[in-house]
């Protein structure tokens, strides 16, 4: 008789346990899916963070480049000697007369239009007639010099050529401000291209 009390006290608590277990297990799977939910969230921000960050690492690079051109070319400017700089003494579409001697044109040479009528433009010299002291120009010019308004450099030619240009103004004590502006082209349709400029005063000798 103890016996069936006992068992029939056993089986009526049984549903109560077996829905506990259904109870924690209905917890134990919605906490899963908060923790998926929360990890998803976490993880495209992380995804999202690392994005930028190595956008802002190329961007960065990229201007330590930029600035590191400019800035061999300003040192080039300021130990140049006075014969690699002057006024053009005539022009055309293709060439300028310069009026600086002594120049040794064995190697490679850019001229750089600074000051006047065309300044701006740079273009590699791809011939030089010592005879009529004119230099023959790739490509052409887009506006061309003008006889004793144009003034120009005469530096190491460079391949980044294109994304230069240099602006000289006169200043006090015989002193030029030069100015050597690099600019960034973005390489994508609708983006604005980015200068980064560098400026030093030179004195000619």
């Amino acid at each position: 008789m103890l016996l069936n009390i006992s068992l029939l006290t056993a089986l009526s608590k049984l549903p109560h346990k077996v829905l506990d277990i259904r109870q924690q297990y209905g917890s134990t799977l919605i906490e899963v899916l908060a923790a998926i939910v929360i990890m998803a969230v976490v993880s495209l921000s992380m995804i999202n963070l690392f994005t930028c960050g190595t956008l802002f690492v190329a961007t960065a690079s990229q201007d330590i480049n930029a600035l590191n051109r400019a800035q061999e070319v300003l040192e080039e400017i300021k130990a140049i000697k006075n014969s690699q700089r002057g006024f053009a003494l005539g022009g055309d579409s293709n060439s300028i007369a310069l009026d600086g001697e002594g120049v040794d044109f064995s190697g490679e040479y850019m001229v750089a239009l600074t000051d006047g009528v065309g300044a701006g433009q740079i273009r590699k010299i791809a011939g030089f007639d010592p005879s009529s002291g004119r230099a023959i120009v790739e490509p052409c010019w887009v506006v061309p010099p003008v006889p004793q308004e144009t003034t120009y450099l005469l530096l190491r030619d460079r391949p980044y050529r294109d994304n230069l240009r240099i602006i000289a103004a006169d200043s006090a004590f015989n002193l030029h401000k030069v100015t050597v502006i690099f600019i960034k082209q973005n390489g994508q349709d609708g983006e604005e291209s980015r200068e980064i400029s560098l400026t030093t005063e030179k004195c000619w000798w």
